[in-house]
Formats: structure tokens, sequence, C-alpha cells
């Protein structure tokens, strides 16, 4: 088999673990960059695509134009999870639903179109976080799955609410090749960084974290951050003992953590499993300790009230005069497979306004602005 994998700057990730996945067997394989080079490969290629929902109007256009001219496209990711009826529909020779290591192993060796779906969650032990024959790179992949089930987050849906984490052997063996390869700055993918070794992902097991930062520090990493991009952390997994380690044996001054909204009855509808208290305690506590806090922020939900809107303002204010947080502003997205996925993003001109003054001052940050589109274009995409 030929395959070639459409790579960019949101799926690197993803790309590097299905590389790594597929090493020891016998594909020709390439990795291209720029989609216009797709067009320069032998029809006898599969293309592989791997896109998640705020991406897919574009992707859904790119797979129609290699299919037109005769390739065979097959498509996984966070969308293709979710919608596979609906890309199957365009043609798309081979959809992968879920984790797709094994069922990706499987069609290479087998390449049977339509639906493949997976029947199991992946062992992480059993692959690598990425490729060393492909070149591929990523942060180490360190926990699969998350115990919450927030309303809006594909997360869940996608990798289950199991907590699976990839064993401290196997990350300082990665982290001593990755530091082989000449990286030397560690950096780890979670749905909750502080959630790791613990049996239900939520409340911090301290041993196993030391060990984990004091072990990729000895494996040669002359940078290590955890707790920040491309992973955040929970309210509920905030303490001074996991705070102390990542001061300790880290070289990251933020800490990304998510609030969401400054309003507990939204709070509540998101299913994010805290208040609002619980969530400040937390910032207060990264703020202590000397980090910066980059909190996670989402506006323009369809239920939310003039006065769940002021909330959120007002206590973005009060963390970023208060504890030095800088908000990470994002849009509410309808994004398929989630139970919000019906649902239309709506936020007034008042309070858009209202945002764009506290990006002025430096007080959001984020794609907030590219993301108002972003929700109009998944909720145009047909169900």
């Amino acid at each position: 088999m030929k395959l070639a994998f459409f790579r960019t700057k949101n799926n690197r990730y993803s790309i590097a673990a299905l590389l790594g996945a597929l090493e020891d067997l016998e594909v020709k394989i390439i990795v291209v960059d720029n989609p216009e080079d797709l067009f320069e490969l032998p029809r006898d290629f599969y293309i592989a695509l791997s896109f998640m929902s705020p991406e897919a109007l574009h992707h859904l256009k790119l797979a129609q134009e290699i299919i037109h001219k005769g390739y065979k496209v097959i498509a996984g990711g966070s969308h293709a999870s979710a919608r596979p009826e609906q890309l199957l529909k365009r043609g798309v020779f081979a959809v992968f639903v879920g984790e797709a290591e094994e069922t990706l192993r499987s069609f290479v060796l087998n390449p049977k179109p339509g639906l493949w779906k997976a029947t199991r969650f992946v062992d992480l032990d059993k692959f690598p976080p990425f490729s060393l024959k492909y070149e591929a790179f990523s942060p180490i992949e360190i926990t699969r799955g998350c115990p919450f089930g927030c309303a809006y987050c594909q997360t869940p849906r996608l990798f289950g609410n199991t907590v699976r984490h990839r064993s401290l052997e196997k990350v300082l063996d990665y982290a001593r090749r990755s530091v082989a390869q000449g990286r030397k700055v560690a950096r780890f993918i979670s749905p909750n960084a502080f959630s790791y070794g613990s049996s239900k992902g939520i409340i911090p097991n301290i041993e196993a974290i030391e060990k984990l930062l004091k072990g990729v520090k000895e494996a040669g990493m002359r940078e290590v951050y955890f707790g920040s991009f491309p992973s955040d952390v929970r309210p509920e997994s905030v303490t001074e003992e996991v705070l102390d380690l990542v001061a300790t044996y880290c070289d990251n001054r933020t800490i990304v953590i998510g609030l969401q909204s400054g309003s507990e009855r939204i709070l509540r509808l998101l299913k994010r499993g805290h208040n609002v208290e619980n969530a400040l305690h937390a910032i207060e506590l990264i703020a202590k300790k000397g980090f910066m806090p980059y909190v996670d922020m989402i506006f323009g939900f369809p239920f939310e009230t003039k006065d769940d809107v002021r909330k959120s303002l007002e206590i973005s204010l009060l963390m970023h005069e208060k504890f030095g947080a800088v908000i990470h502003g994002h849009t509410f997205m309808p994004l398929p497979g989630t139970p919000f996925e019906n649902l239309n993003m709506h936020i007034s001109a008042d309070i858009l306004k209202t945002i764009g003054r506290f990006s002025s001052k430096g007080i959001i940050k984020g794609q907030w602005q590219r993301q108002l589109n972003i929700s109009e274009e998944i909720s145009s995409l047909e169900g």
C-alpha cells in the first residue's frame, strides 16, 4: 500500500502518533504539508485526512477535490468520528471512528472501503507517542480519556471517560529517544496534565508526577513544560503540592486552566463539575505560587442571559486585576457528537464590543474573533 498523510498545524500531533503506530508495517508512507502537492502524487496513493470539526468545511472541500482527481481518500479525527456518514456520502473511501491506531493498521493490511470503528480503547503502552522512523515528533501523550462530561466538548466522546496513562517506563524511554535526536524540550499531551498517574483522573498523584518530571529531567531534557500548552489543567486538580513540583522541575511560568463561565447556572448547564468558587480558589493558588493563570472562558452560548454574560465579564476582569490572569477567550462552537451539537452560537453586538475592549487592553486573548466565523461554518454543515 501507498499512503500519504496530509499534515497541518492542527493535526501534526495526531499524524505523529499514527505514523508511530504504522512503523513496523510494510507500507510506503509519505507526509505532505502543502495541499497542492497532494495532486502531484501517483493515483495509487491513498490520501489520509485527519481533522477536527472547526476545520471540517475546508477539509470536506479538499476531500472532494482529491476524489474528483481519482484518488481514494480515507479520513479520521474528531469530526469523522462524530459524522462518519457525512464523509461516506461525500465519497470518502474509508472513515475511521474513534482511536485509529489499531483500525488503521488493519486497514493497511486489508484496505476495504466503508466504516472502520474502534471496538476498544487503545493501550497507550502498545504504541509509540510519535514516529522516529518517519521523523514525525510531538509532545509525549501521557494520558487519554476524560472523566468529565462537559456538554460542549468532543474529548470524552472520542476517548471515553476512563483515564488511561502511558507508563512512566514508556514515557522516559521516549524522552531519552527524543534527547538522542537532539530534541530536548519536553511537553506533554493530556486532557488534564495534573491527573497523570491518578486512578480516576481528578486528584493528583504527587508521587507519579514527581517521578515523571524528575525522570524527564534526568533523561536529558533541557526544558520541561507541564500544565501549559498543549495541555491544561482542571480546577479540581490544582493543589499546592503539584504546583510546587512544577515550580521545582519545570520551565513554564504559565498554567492553563478552564473556568469557561462566571455564572453558576451556566456551569451547571455545561456539566463542568465544579463551581465558580472552586475555580477561583485554584486560580488564586496558581498566582500565589508565582505562575500566571491563563484562564479559558467561553462566550456565546445561546442559553446565556445578559446577567450570565455580565458575571463572566466581571469575573474575567477580577481575575486579571487580582491574580494577573490572562483570559483565553473562546466563542461557543456547536461541535458534532456533543450534547450541544444542534445549538447555534449567539452573542450580541454589545457583548462583542465589550470583549473587544477587553482584548485591546490585553485582558482577553485568543482566537475568539475567528471562532465567530468557525461556529457559523459548523452550523452550516449538514448533520
